[in-house]
């Protein structure tokens, strides 16, 4: 080949023969199509040798950015002005110099250059008038060099115009253009120097002027600095840019306006925050396909998810507990009543109690459904069970909303099942890596051995040998146990855990409403919630001893009650228990059961501290139950049923639920009934200790003999002094006076259990006739009614009733309900998770249905007789302690990393409901932001045209670089505490945490980067968390696969319509992992090994009830809604010692 011809073939690329010809040359005229910094980074070293060097750069075409790539762009159109001409480069350039790929120190270097050359008057760019494709690059070559060159020339007035070579072809003055891909160049230096050069200055005498006009000039200067990733951004621009990025990312989309026209005619008030969230809700939904509203309670969710599901105009379903369902005739409550309000034709209303009616429906007729909303979806944090499995196959594919007020309240798994309903947990878009399941596994194998740690650390025996075991895995440090580091390590858990959640949830509490500079100016209606009223009732001596013998004695977790019935799986494997010889599913067993029985005795506790009454019942129940299962065990020659519906029902339902299933046990082992489906028969004979599980048994049955007859003998029922303190407090409540311009204040008792509220009722209605509407079971039509329109204040005046001064209910009422009519709660029964007083006292704190300026709330204590206040109050706490000590995890009032005592229990159970609350995070950056903004304007207007990829550095007391992305909705922050490290760490920051690090003063200087900049930034930059999944957390997963696979490789001929389902259930288990737990279950149920045709035909029906469940082509469904989600670096921001 010629060797003038340039093709970028090995070593004869154009970068490389331009430095050459560079290096002899006086002056530099470059006709380019388009200009594309990667080309002048490969012609810096060059130029940056030659500081007597000119250089004209004439640009023939625009830059557009289109994913990440710089594409050719010629104006269409009328013809353009000078300015708009020069505007238009700019912003070509904009384009140029701010790709992704030019974010290194080698750019900044060079971005340097350029600047000099221009201020130097070195370079000098133009832009043709008109389009212009050609490339062109001339070469006058120094005078010493002419008399070489046949091109020597003179102008037409004989002064000599030197000589020179030209290059041209199809390269632009780019990297691919110069270097990168295979191109044809041609060199000429014998002839057309001339002509040449005169086509460039004919073109360059009426382009554009950029560098030849002042104004231009500076403006390109300013543009460099300001408006691209070498910008000279000030340390204190960087803070409000951060500040500003977290408040733009909360709300880009906006509500339509025809939706606030529904809510205002239908009479509820448009709130700035409830329009903002719908704004939220609908970013949220556009990107991660679902969104947590999680406001606290009384603060509209089911107002928020109605606006937000009217504005996305299509058809859905909203599945809700049965009480919050309302009258689908009369429309005039519960989700019937906003299904009427804002016009959701066509929406179905179902219970969370029959998901699988739901779930039959939208298979049937459910094509047009494309929202899900599922209220008190924290119900649902167990995906190990039917039901969540059924909630899974409603949401799958379709725009979930979820609401709930406790998303926090619950451990990494119950909230890894929330987020499984619409994020693909493989392909996770919410965080930096894609493993979302992964990270949750590592999240919750830690918070359980940390959690056992805070537990038994001060106990003896096993369990703490355990949790120092425990201790040296995670911290590898000598012992003694130091609790502080474990309550620092769980503390950052649930840091990590709340910013995973952050881009999907919504939440603000009625101290952000109070607070944040818009909502605050709105929301002025809002009642003051009184510190907790105690009411003691006076125990005898003997009373309050047998009040701490059940409490610590009978039912404490070493207490006498064995409740072996519920746990034969610990007797029939007594031998394998702590071993490794117990398989994954034995160990399910063994937990579930041992789980069940810590559930029955905390019950019973709780039982007792609720009511005597309901206590008495309880134990009456027990002892029944426990004869017929010896019974049933001698009728059937040794056997023993265990339901494992059973277990599922006490997990997931609510307290009247669980009662109903435990009689329905009861019922099917006196009927000697053939095996339930989901039971297991138990051979006691093959049991390792089967003697031990009957005498056990008897034992129990026994001590519940034993317990009534000492309840009989103290009489707690009849003579109940707890309850006769409730009609001295109503009497109280009901007498007291009415404030002016308020109504007489109604009272709601709640309690959690109906054994309780069956207790009170008689007594109550007979000290308030007439007065008293008690809520025991099904909300039947009437007493919905009743209630609305005795208690609910959004019901119109005139069709307002006061039939009742005393609401009676169980939890059925603590969700979804308006009882804002009644200005007083009484806890009937502690409710040890603090939510439940959230949602008890949120039926009567409403928004804007403002009724009383101050609610009161009233607990009950145990003391004894004689006690003076201060003694009360002692034994009250430590009795209190006592119970909380024996309910173990059953208690939310204290968080994991905290370590109880009876004063702090007893002050927090007599807190008001909001006191515990903080602003959320939303509310502290907007305050900080709008002081910023309204003090310093025009850094706000500055800030607006910053790219992506800003760096600055300031003064700090350590060497330091905080690094912050943006990927989808979220704001990831990355940190190297510290630059000077041989090899640094890379450390994931939360916002508020990085606020800290960043936040600085208008007049803090900039300082140049350091010199350990560019090595911290880019270990940032290439940083990869690796996350280590423990395997007891994926073992059922591991399991389901193999099971998979020996179907392919066993089964082939037999399974051959399974066959492509079966390969896309491998795919989904490797790649996206959206199958809940109950369902790899199914799938890893049935061992396939060898021949078994009966183990074939049962995984068979495993295979189709899934197959017809998800569908065929589930996960091409769920492939199509993934789209890409860049993460882009917003900012990095140095400390300097």
């Amino acid at each position: 080949m010629p060797h003038n011809f340039i093709t970028n073939a090995k070593t004869r690329t154009l970068s490389k023969r331009l430095e050459q010809l560079i290096n002899h040359s006086q002056e530099l005229k470059f006709l380019v199509g388009y200009f594309y910094f990667s080309g002048w980074k490969e012609l810096y070293h060059a130029f940056q040798e030659r500081d007597d060097l000119q250089l004209k750069i004439l640009v023939g075409l625009d830059v557009e950015s289109w994913l990440g790539r710089a594409l050719e762009n010629a104006y269409e159109g009328d013809p353009l002005s000078g300015d708009e001409l020069a505007d238009r480069f700019f912003a070509s350039l904009g384009n140029a110099l701010n790709l992704e790929s030019l974010d290194t120190q080698e750019f900044h270097e060079q971005i340097t250059l350029f600047v000099q050359m221009i201020e130097e008057g070195r370079l000098h760019i133009k832009k043709t008038l008109d389009p212009n494709h050609a490339k062109l690059y001339l070469f006058k070559v120094k005078e010493e060099l002419e008399d070489l060159f046949a091109s020597s020339a003179t102008d037409e007035k004989g002064k000599k115009i030197g000589a020179g070579k030209f290059i041209t072809g199809s390269s632009n003055l780019t990297y691919s253009g110069l270097r990168g891909r295979s191109e044809f160049n041609v060199e000429i230096g014998d002839y057309g120097w001339v002509d040449a050069q005169a086509y460039f200055d004919e073109l360059w005498e009426t382009a554009v002027p950029i560098t030849e006009n002042p104004q231009r000039r500076d403006d390109l200067l300013h543009f460099v600095r300001h408006r691209t990733q070498a910008a000279e951004i000030t340390p204190f621009e960087a803070y409000v840019l951060v500040l500003k990025t977290y408040l733009d990312l909360m709300a880009l989309k906006e509500i339509k306006p025809h939706v606030i026209r529904l809510l205002e005619e239908n009479g509820y008030i448009a709130y700035s925050y409830q329009m903002d969230a719908v704004n939220q809700a609908l970013s949220i939904i556009g990107q991660y396909n679902g969104v947590i509203v999680a406001d606290v309670v009384g603060l509209g969710k089911s107002v928020i998810a109605s606006m937000l599901a009217r504005n996305l105009g299509k058809r859905g379903m909203v599945i809700c507990p049965p009480g919050l369902m309302g009258d689908s005739k009369r429309k005039d409550s519960g989700w019937h009543k906003y299904i009427q309000d804002f016009q959701l034709f066509g929406w179905e209303v179902r219970s969370s109690g029959d998901l699988e009616s739901a779930a039959d429906y939208l298979q049937d007729y459910g094509d047009d459904i494309e929202v899900i909303i599922v209220d008190e979806a924290h119900r649902f944090r167990n995906q190990d069970t039917e039901a969540y499995e059924w909630l899974s196959t409603i949401c799958r594919n379709r725009n979930v909303i979820l609401l709930t007020a406790t998303p926090f309240n619950n451990t990494p798994a119950d909230i890894f099942s929330l987020l499984k309903l619409f994020i693909v947990p493989g392909k996770s878009k919410i965080t930096l890596d894609e493993n979302l399941e992964g990270r949750f596994a590592r999240y919750n194998a830690a918070f359980y051995r940390l959690s056992y740690i805070m537990r038994y650390h001060n106990e003896s025996g096993k369990k703490q040998e355990r949790a120092e075991k425990y201790y040296d895995e995670i911290f590898e440090a000598p012992l003694p146990i130091k609790i502080k580091r474990v309550q620092a390590h769980l503390q950052k858990l649930a840091e990590e855990v709340r910013a995973v959640l952050e881009p999907v949830l919504i939440r603000r509490n009625r101290l952000d409403l109070k607070k944040d500079p818009i909502y605050a100016k709105e929301v002025t209606e809002l009642s003051e919630v009184i510190d907790p009223e105690e009411l003691f009732f006076d125990l005898s001596k003997a009373q309050s001893e047998f009040y701490d013998v059940v409490v610590n004695d009978y039912f404490s977790e070493d207490g006498r009650f064995h409740g072996a019935i519920y746990q034969p799986f610990t007797y029939e494997k007594q031998e394998l228990l702590g071993t490794e010889k117990l398989d994954e599913e034995g160990n399910r067993a063994l937990v579930q059961q041992r789980n069940l029985y810590d559930f029955m005795r905390r019950m019973l506790v709780k039982r007792f501290e609720s009511s005597f009454g309901a206590f008495s019942k309880s134990i009456q129940n027990f002892e029944r139950i426990h004869q017929v299962v010896l019974s049933f065990i001698e009728n059937s020659g040794g056997k023993y049923i265990l339901d494992r519906n059973l277990i599922e029902k006490i997990y997931e339902n609510d307290p009247e639920e669980i009662d109903a299933a435990l009689e329905e046990f009861e019922q099917k082992l006196a009927a000697q009934e053939k095996r339930p489906k989901h039971a297991r028969i138990y051979d006691i004979s093959n049991f390792n200790s089967g003697d031990e599980f009957i005498e056990d048994i008897e034992f129990d049955l026994q001590l519940m003999g034993e317990i009534r007859q000492k309840v009989a003998a103290l009489d707690l029922v009849a003579h109940d002094p707890k309850l006769a303190r409730l009609v001295q407090a109503l009497r109280d409540i009901l007498t007291n006076p009415v404030k002016k311009g308020e109504p007489i204040r109604k009272v709601v008792i709640f309690s959690e259990y109906v054994d309780t509220v069956k207790h009170l009722r008689p007594v109550l209605e007979k000290a308030f006739p007439y007065r008293v509407l008690s809520v025991e079971g099904t909300l039947t039509a009437t007493l919905s009614r009743q209630i609305l329109h005795n208690f609910d204040a959004s019901v119109p005046r005139k069709k307002q009733e006061s039939d009742f001064d005393i609401l009676l209910t169980s939890d059925k009422l603590s969700e979804g309900v308006n009882l804002n009519r009644a200005g007083a709660v009484i806890n009937y029964d502690i409710p040890w998770n603090p939510t439940r007083v959230i949602q008890r006292v949120g039926r009567i704190n409403r928004i804007g249905r403002k009724v009383f300026s101050e609610l009161h709330i009233y607990n009950f204590f145990p003391t004894e007789q004689g006690a003076d206040i201060v003694k009360s109050r002692e034994i009250a706490a430590q009795k209190m302690f006592l119970i909380h000590k024996t309910l173990g995890e059953d208690v939310k009032i204290f968080a994991v990393d905290e370590d109880p005592s009876a004063s702090e229990l007893y002050r927090r159970v007599n807190r008001a409901p909001d006191e515990g609350e903080e602003e959320s995070l939303l509310t502290v950056v907007r305050q900080r932001y709008q002081e910023i903004e309204k003090k310093y304007p025009e850094i706000v207007s500055r800030i607006e045209g910053y790219p992506a990829r800003v760096k600055t550095a300031k003064k700090f007391d350590t060497n330091q670089l905080t690094v912050f992305r943006r990927k989808g909705l979220g704001i990831f922050i990355q940190n190297i505490e510290d630059t000077h490290e041989e090899k640094p760490t890379v450390n994931t920051l939360f916002f508020e945490n990085a606020l800290t690090k960043i936040e600085c003063e208008i007049n803090e200087p900039r300082l140049a980067l350091s010199d350990k900049f560019w090595t911290s930034y880019e270990t940032i930059k290439s940083h990869r968390e690796v996350i280590h999944i423990p395997k007891s957390q994926i073992a059922l997963e591991t399991k389901a696969i193999n099971n998979l696979k020996s179907a392919l490789r066993f089964y082939k001929e037999d399974l051959g319509e399974y066959l492509e389902f079966i390969r896309t259930l491998i795919s989904d288990l490797r790649d996206y992992k959206t199958l809940p737990k109950f369902t790899l279950r199914r799938l890893s149920r049935v061992e396939l090994q060898g021949n078994n045709p009966d183990a074939l035909e049962k995984f068979k029906e495993e295979l189709l009830f899934v197959r017809v469940r998800l569908g065929e082509d589930y996960l091409d469904i769920i492939k199509s809604r993934l789209d890409a989600t860049i993460s882009e670096i917003i900012i990095a921001i140095e400390n300097q010692k």
